[in-house]
């Protein structure tokens, strides 16, 4: 008994101890470079210029987001130009839904694919089958604007290759101002 009493104590002396330097160590005060990256050799004006940076490439991206959504307006606004009756608005909305149920089993696999990708079970047979099913899906939807063009008039067409032209002087203009950007953009360190 007198032994297993001992023991205890040995062990609760070794416990406290233990906890008692635990608890100095924790309280010693830290040296800089375990707290937090040294900022030396970088003064204040550097850093604001930097954080000015990060904002003017934040409000860039939040700009070009605008610029996609404008797409897709435009987009709209390209048809409404046309001014498409409602028999070939008809048609248009038949040929649209005929090309997403051609490629429903392609879309759906894709969705099985991506799942496996965000779980980390994508092997590389998997990226080529996503590629192919990609290219599939894209032909397809490419036939869209083919068969779309055989409904309108020869006026129509005329109309719609003028807003293509004019969408595509646009774009090359971004590009221009997106490389010109690139070039004149500092490097950061």
């Amino acid at each position: 008994m007198f032994f297993k009493k001992a023991l205890l104590a040995a062990v609760g002396l070794v416990l406290a101890c233990g906890m008692g330097a635990v608890t100095a160590f924790a309280q010693e005060p830290q040296t800089q470079s375990q707290t937090a990256p040294s900022r030396e050799g970088v003064s204040d004006k550097e850093r604001i210029e930097r954080r000015e940076q990060r904002r003017q490439r934040l409000m860039q991206r939040l700009e070009r987001r605008d610029d996609r959504g404008l797409m897709r307006e435009g987009y709209r606004d390209r048809l409404s130009e046309l001014n498409l009756t409602d028999d070939q608005r008809k048609q248009r909305q038949a040929i649209i839904e005929r090309r997403l149920a051609g490629t429903k089993q392609q879309r759906e696999e894709l969705m099985r694919l991506r799942e496996k990708r965000s779980a980390g079970t994508l092997t590389e047979t998997d990226e080529t089958r996503v590629q192919a099913l990609r290219q599939e899906v894209k032909t397809a939807m490419q036939g869209v604007g083919e068969e779309m063009e055989s409904v309108l008039t020869s006026e129509q067409r005329a109309k719609l290759e003028q807003l293509k032209a004019e969408r595509k002087q646009r774009m090359e203009l971004r590009l221009k101002e997106r490389q010109e950007r690139r070039r004149t953009k500092p490097t950061i360190l």
